[in-house]
């Protein structure tokens, strides 16, 4: 995978990066920088300038406060997670300090050769969707820690539905797989399969035929696969161009019908209208985990349906495995 693309792919992992387009990612990707570290290795220190932000590719990082003469470790950051974006928007001295607890490599924004100003400046939907998402993190927290007020507050509901919903497609957001979802299995009587899903062919489209026509895309996959959909099961805009379907009462045998089904239907859509030729059709890869066959959470579900998309995407696309 160039690095590049590498760059991207672990973007789309992150909630403060995963809502954001194709092209805003690309962007993203640009301005930043994977840097190598041993472990033992200091990333910052507490009360030094917050000139960047980190997501943890491979390793982990420990996040200690120094109080007077004792460092107490508050935090720890493993693949896929980011931090010091807190101190870093909030344009603040670093409030604790980072170092790594073995081999580690992070991908840091922006990049030592850029200036955060000029890119913002340069960028500023960017910046305002980063800002955006990051509030709806620490709203997250904050919903997290305060659940008895959210059952009584009529206007925290209304906050709660909206972070769970993509704003672009109109179906449920990754939040709702990491927070929500996990609360739906233990109710399940019978069971229950989760659907990832991915289109082999939409950078392409992406690329040629530009970023707008893109997100048409991803908004007709989104209709499409509504469509496929039953009263009770939930579609799910995951990351970037992936989806999720969580079908209720699905067995193996049924599931694997309902990808297929899902998958006819993608290759319907009709994309003339975006000037791309006739014989282009979307295909999708399809990975399937069953509840309570393969896991009893809803984070092993999510993990291993993952895992078996991209098993599919790359052994080539345009299949499903279960």
């Amino acid at each position: 995978m160039a690095v590049h693309e590498a760059k991207v792919e672990l973007l789309r992992k992150v909630d403060m990066f995963s809502q954001l387009r194709e092209y805003e990612l690309d962007n993203i990707a640009k301005y930043s920088e994977f840097i190598r570290l041993s472990k033992g290795d200091f990333i910052f220190s507490q009360g030094s300038a917050a000139e960047d932000m980190y997501v943890v590719s491979e390793g982990r990082v420990g996040i200690i406060e120094i109080e007077s003469e004792t460092d107490v470790q508050i935090a720890q950051i493993i693949s896929g997670e980011s931090f010091g974006e807190l101190d870093f928007f909030g344009r603040i001295n670093r409030s604790a300090s980072a170092f790594t607890e073995e081999k580690t490599v992070l991908l840091r924004f922006p990049a030592k050769k850029y200036n955060t100003e000029e890119i913002f400046s340069k960028h500023p939907y960017i910046s305002a969707q980063m800002l955006y998402r990051l509030l709806g993190i620490i709203s997250e927290r904050i919903w997290n820690v305060n659940n008895l007020l959210q059952e009584k507050s009529h206007w925290l509901h209304d906050l709660h539905k909206q972070l769970l919903c993509d704003k672009m497609t109109g179906l449920y957001n990754q939040t709702y797989l990491n927070e929500d979802f996990v609360n739906l299995l233990p109710n399940l009587d019978k069971s229950a399969a989760l659907l990832m899903i991915k289109p082999d062919n939409f950078k392409i489209i992406n690329d040629k035929y530009g970023h707008e026509t893109g997100d048409h895309v991803l908004n007709l996959m989104a209709i499409f696969l509504q469509s496929e959909l039953r009263e009770n099961d939930i579609g799910v805009r995951y990351r970037g161009n992936e989806f999720a379907a969580i079908l209720l009462n699905t067995d193996k045998k049924n599931s694997i019908e309902r990808a297929k089904e899902i998958s006819k239907t993608f290759k319907m859509i009709d994309l003339t209208k975006f000037k791309i030729p006739k014989n282009i059709k979307l295909k999708v890869s399809i990975g399937i985990s069953l509840f309570p066959e393969d896991a009893d959470n809803s984070k092993l579900l999510v993990e291993t349906a993952h895992k078996r998309m991209f098993n599919a995407w790359e052994a080539g696309g345009n299949r499903i495995i279960i």
